[in-house]
Parts: structure tokens; sequence; C-alpha cells
């Protein structure tokens, strides 16, 4: 009798070698890539289609991956602490340029802080961990405001305004807003003294687990 770790094996390596089919994949096709019995190939098809995983085109004899993987990766990635899967990313940044690296979110209009490593630089930021900054005069909050589709971004700007934080402050609405399209082509924003004297900061921005 076959153990169940070879039978989940099994299962597993079938169900990756239909992921890889863009247009679906056969039996024999199967059983061919994957050194399986025939038989053994349709059992497992059997199962994942019964339990709602895959799919068969009856026209063509092909098996495809059904949308309710997506359940599963929906519910993995929700469950992510992304402070502790991006710690170590922190840390390395900081190590190699010795400046402050923060990971900031989007959270009611704001830019919030929830993680911070301090780097070797003599010069300290009045940020910490649960700090919220606006989001037209910081690095960061500009980098998550750019991606922002047009409406909510402007309902953001509508509730927060754009008040001046230094002289430098983009306080104009039309001219952040082109100053954000100019963040969304090359991929990463500036605060040049917008928020704090003396304090230059540079993000980009983390569109998913990726």
């Amino acid at each position: 009798m076959e153990s169940p770790i070879k039978s989940l094996e099994r299962a597993m390596r079938l169900a990756e070698a239909v992921a890889e089919a863009k247009d679906g994949v056969g039996v024999a096709d199967l059983a061919r890539r994957l050194a399986l019995p025939k038989t053994t190939v349709h059992r497992l098809l059997s199962a994942f289609v019964e339990l709602g995983y895959m799919e068969k085109d009856e026209a063509h004899g092909r098996y495809r991956l059904t949308a309710k993987w997506l359940s599963l990766v929906t519910r993995f990635l929700a469950d992510l602490d992304v402070r502790q899967v991006a710690r170590r990313e922190l840390e390395a940044l900081a190590e190699e340029t010795g400046e402050v690296i923060h990971l900031v979110v989007l959270n009611e209009g704001e830019a919030v802080y929830i993680d911070k490593v301090e780097g070797r630089q003599t010069i300290r930021m009045h940020s910490r961990i649960g700090h919220r900054a606006p989001l037209h005069c910081t690095a960061a909050g500009k980098t998550l405001l750019a991606h922002q589709p047009p409406e909510r971004r402007d309902a953001i700007l509508r509730r927060h305004g754009l008040p001046r934080h230094t002289p430098r402050t983009i306080t104009d609405e039309a001219t952040l807003i082109r100053h954000l399209a100019d963040i969304r082509a090359r991929g990463v924003a500036f605060d040049h003294e917008e928020n704090e004297p003396g304090i230059t900061c540079v993000a980009a921005p983390i569109f998913d687990h990726t």
C-alpha cells in the first residue's frame, strides 16, 4: 500500500504540472511528464475535480486549475505578518546604506510607520513605530499616493488638504498630481526637506508578496 506521503507528493507534483500548462493538459501528457501510470493520473485528477480544484474541458479532454486555489493563497497572504517578512530586508538596507529604514503602510489617508531600523548616521528623524505622517510631503507617503486610483487619490487630498510643513512642501494640487505621475514613471519618490528641515528621504513601493 502506498504511503500517505507518497500519495501527497504525487498529487502535488500533478497539480504543479497542470498549473504549468497554459491551455490545460490531458491525462496521457501528464502521465508521460510525471512518469506515472495513466490510471494513477486519472484517479488523482478525478479527486481534484471532485474537490473543486480542477476542471475538465470535456471537448478536448484537458484539465486546468480552478480559482479555488486562489482562496488558499489569499488566506495564506492574509496571515503573513508583513513586518516579520520584511524585517530582514529592512536590516540589510540599513546595513548597506547606514541610513534609517522605515516600513510604511497607507491607513485612513495617512502614512503609518509600522517598522523602523536605525542607521549608523548621526542624524535622527522624528519617527517612531505607529507614527502617522502626511502623504503629500513624505517620500513614503507620496509613493503610496502615487499608486492609488485617481478617485481615491482625489478623495484623500480633499480630506487632508496640502498643508505646508516646510518652505519646500508642495501645496498646489495640480503640481502634486504631475509630481505623482513622475513618481510612477520613475518607480521611486523623494522628499527633499518637504516634511522636516534638513531631512531628505527616498522611498519605493512594495506591491505584493513578490
